[in-house]
């Protein structure tokens, strides 16, 4: 079965299976100088959990990279901190996102409100047809080109938009199943090359892991 879903600027819609084998998500791409990108994981979880966790705001440092904070304002609009949590000092910018569309269960989908900073986003949480787990569908869109949100994301992240969309995901899956991030930091390996090398910073393996990583979250028990 198929079902047709809205671009996030609602230009154009695109028709892609939503369950079964041949389920096929929107297609990356840039257009007007904005960058689209998605992301899929099926999580071992129900759809009104994921829901739930996803509407909690405040945990978004614990599994998002670069959130240093998000507050709610009201029942509809939050407050982000983006930067580095683990400097301090660093830059920071701050904005207000607004939910626009909301789904007990099933759908997210927000706007930024805030003058200068153009990013969107929704993420649905669809029942897999084998009755294991969710499919979660995540779509972003940031502005590029220029911009306090996208020279302020470039100057402190060492991922592109689509690339942190992936990542996003895959963390949220993972405090989802696991309740920490997994991680590597501190195991041995050997040289890794020009290639592995490239991959590392490509990747962003360098970049600061979300509070939610084994590690942190580690740390975080030990102050506790």
């Amino acid at each position: 079965m198929a079902e047709t879903m809205q671009s996030l600027d609602g230009a154009t819609s695109q028709n892609f299976p939503r369950t079964g084998q041949h389920y096929s998500p929107l297609v990356d791409g840039t257009k007007y100088g904005r960058v689209y990108a998605h992301a899929v994981q099926t999580i071992l979880s129900d759809p009104e959990t994921l829901y739930s966790r996803w509407k909690d705001v405040e945990s978004f440092p614990l599994w998002q990279e670069h959130v240093v904070s998000c507050t709610p304002v009201s029942d509809k609009v939050s407050h982000w901190v983006i930067g580095n949590p683990q400097d301090p000092r660093g830059k920071r910018i701050e904005f207000d996102a607004q939910i626009t569309d909301d789904e007990p269960g099933r759908r997210i989908a927000w706007d930024s409100i805030t003058e200068g900073v153009e990013q969107s986003g929704a993420v649905t949480f669809t029942p897999h047809p084998s009755g294991r787990g969710t499919i979660v569908l995540l779509q972003q869109m940031v502005k590029l080109p220029g911009g306090a949100l996208t020279n302020a994301l470039f100057s402190i992240a060492e991922r592109g938009p689509r690339q942190t969309v992936i990542e996003s995901l895959r963390h949220f899956k993972e405090m989802a199943e696991a309740g920490e991030i997994p991680s590597i930091k501190g195991q041995p390996h050997g040289p890794r090359g020009v290639s592995g090398t490239t991959k590392k910073w490509m990747y962003g393996e360098t970049n600061p892991k979300p509070r939610g990583a084994s590690e942190s979250a580690s740390d975080i028990r030990q102050v506790q």
